[in-house]
């Protein structure tokens, strides 16, 4: 599997495919209210549905990211998701 879990962190290493959808939809319904770290430093790459759920998690919950040095595309996606601009919950 390219996503591990420990305990709060989910760590995502080379690319991510649809394949590892459900099991990090389980993992984040496992721990909401807590908050996760999502470690992308060995991350080459997100299926789309795995950035969705994490923005959708992040609307609701505290998170963090760690993420390598090279900037990625998902990156800029995810640190310029604003949540305020997502009107999904009223």
């Amino acid at each position: 599997m390219a996503i591990t879990y420990e305990k709060s962190e989910a760590v995502f290493t080379a690319v991510i495919y649809e394949d590892e959808v459900v099991p990090f939809r389980d993992f984040l319904q496992a721990n909401a209210g807590e908050e996760i770290k999502f470690n992308f430093v060995e991350c080459e790459d997100l299926h789309l549905a795995v950035l969705q759920m994490i923005m959708a998690y992040k609307k609701n919950y505290k998170c963090s990211y760690e993420f390598a040095e090279q900037i990625k595309l998902f990156q800029t996606l995810l640190e310029g998701f604003d949540v305020s601009e997502n009107h999904c919950n009223k």
